[in-house]
């Protein structure tokens, strides 16, 4: 996430690890705050607004009947999967003596959050994916000399993540039509008859059952900054901050909705025709636990080191330009994965036909990306300063990793804000930004873990995304 101040807002966040106007320097370049005069306060959120939507070119499910956009049958194209979030920020910084300063920052450097209906017709891919982290950052700065000081921080970080998809457990309702034949793709052409086993396929059109996995965890990172005074109008900034790997452990739930019953083994590994249906039938279930007993899970996650250099010059009395760029290694994102802790083989594993105790497994494949920035500051008068901005803000997913989970594209930012000062104490900041992304095609389908198609289950669509954010910060000086 970029939204960690609306002062940085109001430029599209260029240039701010080579800009000191308030506490937020604790997190863009702790090295500034030895240029503070006084011990400051900085609270704020930045409010964004998002819309996203799917259009279906086709979907094909695990029995091999393809839906069209014409045709959804049971499904829907997942209404607006992206949801409105307020992101709170705040920082205290303070000089120590002329050559130290120290500062405390809490804000939110992680998060995405897509929430599909729940008859999306891309659910065995996706429904809900939350990703909450808060980080409390202490730190310290140096002053070299008059031209140069360094920082240092840690990054003391809580991370809570869910992920959830809807399960077609009876396509398997297509597939019961037929012979338990596994040499064939269709499992054979003869019909055999279930109709006593409530499996008939009326009944279980679509999807029946819902799983989803919890987990947290706390990590420690670091942060190392730079900022150099070239002279008395040219400030170079340089913010490090390092790579952190979480494992966010907790329990998988596999909810049945109520009287659903589920297969207990995947369709490949149920045996020939002739065996009773019911024997390899979870009962049906009255509640909403079902008969698969929850499952101690994690999923590791690491995220990335990042590099930001920023320039910052005043042109004029009352004009300064700032620009940056921020290196990001996504690369070390490769997979969304859930992995049984447990000592035993359980039930979601044998579900999921992927071995090796994996219960989950989505390939993302994300690169390294370079997002730049540009934008000016106008000092109208004595109180008001006016900002704007533009970013091109490259993404890490790449159009044959694309997922519904994380469905990205690049982006442009276009920003607008101010600062008011409303005494020699206090000043406000507030900010517009709009982001533009482009339409995207996406074609995803099951994978085993060494990348080969699991099944026959495919989703082929288009996404379109813009958001908008709101930022306001309040600046009091001590």
């Amino acid at each position: 996430l970029n939204e960690q101040g609306a002062a940085g807002a109001g430029n599209a966040y260029a240039g701010r690890a080579a800009v000191v106007e308030d506490a937020s320097v604790v997190f863009y370049n702790p090295a500034g705050m030895v240029k503070l005069k006084r011990a400051e306060v900085t609270v704020g959120a930045s409010y964004v607004m998002p819309v996203g939507g799917f259009e279906l070119d086709s979907y094909t499910n695990a029995a091999g009947k393809t839906y069209t956009s014409e045709d959804l049958g049971p499904y829907s194209d997942g209404g607006n999967f992206l949801s409105s979030a307020a992101i709170p920020y705040g920082y205290f910084a303070m000089p120590i003596n002329e050559k130290f300063a120290a500062g405390f920052g809490i804000f939110v450097p992680f998060g995405t959050n897509t929430n599909y209906d729940d008859d999306f017709i891309g659910g065995v891919f996706a429904d809900e994916t939350q990703l909450t982290s808060i980080e409390f950052q202490p730190a310290v700065a140096y002053r070299v000399n008059d031209q140069f000081s360094v920082g240092f921080g840690l990054d003391i970080t809580y991370m809570k993540g869910l992920l959830s998809k809807q399960l077609d457990t009876v396509p398997y309702n297509e597939l019961l039509k037929y012979s338990f034949e596994s040499t064939d793709p269709r499992f054979g052409k003869e019909p055999v008859d279930v109709s006593g086993s409530g499996l008939a396929y009326s009944d279980y059109e679509g999807f029946e059952n819902h799983y989803e996995v919890e987990g947290d965890d706390w990590q420690v990172g670091y942060n190392l900054s730079l900022m150099w005074d070239i002279n008395s109008d040219i400030t170079l900034g340089v913010s490090y901050r390092s790579e952190m790997e979480f494992t966010l452990k907790g329990d998988s739930e596999f909810k049945q909705s109520e009287g659903v019953v589920g297969l207990t083994q995947s369709p490949a590994d149920i045996p020939a025709a002739g065996v009773t249906a019911g024997d390899y039938i979870i009962a049906p279930v009255d509640g909403a636990t079902g008969s698969v007993a929850n499952q101690s899970s994690k999923v590791p996650l690491t995220t990335p080191q990042s590099l930001t250099v920023s320039y910052a010059h005043q042109l004029t009395e009352k004009l300064q330009l700032v620009a940056g760029a921020t290196w990001t290694q996504w690369s070390v994102f490769e997979n969304f994965d859930v992995i049984s802790t447990e000592s035993t083989t359980g039930m979601m594993e044998t579900l999921s036909g992927l071995g090796d105790g994996y219960i989950g497994h989505i390939e993302e494949n994300w690169v390294d990306t370079t997002a730049v920035a540009i934008g000016a500051n106008y000092q109208l008068n004595e109180d008001w300063l006016l900002r704007t901005g533009y970013a091109n803000d490259q993404s890490p997913v790449t159009n044959t990793y694309r997922t519904a989970r994380v469905p990205d594209n690049d982006r442009e930012w276009l920003s607008a804000g101010a600062n008011y000062r409303i005494n020699e104490d206090l000043d406000v900041d507030f900010a517009f930004s709009y982001l533009f992304f482009e339409d995207v095609k996406i074609n995803e389908y099951e994978r085993n873990l060494d990348g080969s198609i699991k099944s026959s289950t495919e989703l082929n669509g288009e996404y379109s995304m813009d958001a908008m954010a709101i930022s306001l910060q309040v600046n009091y000086k001590l």
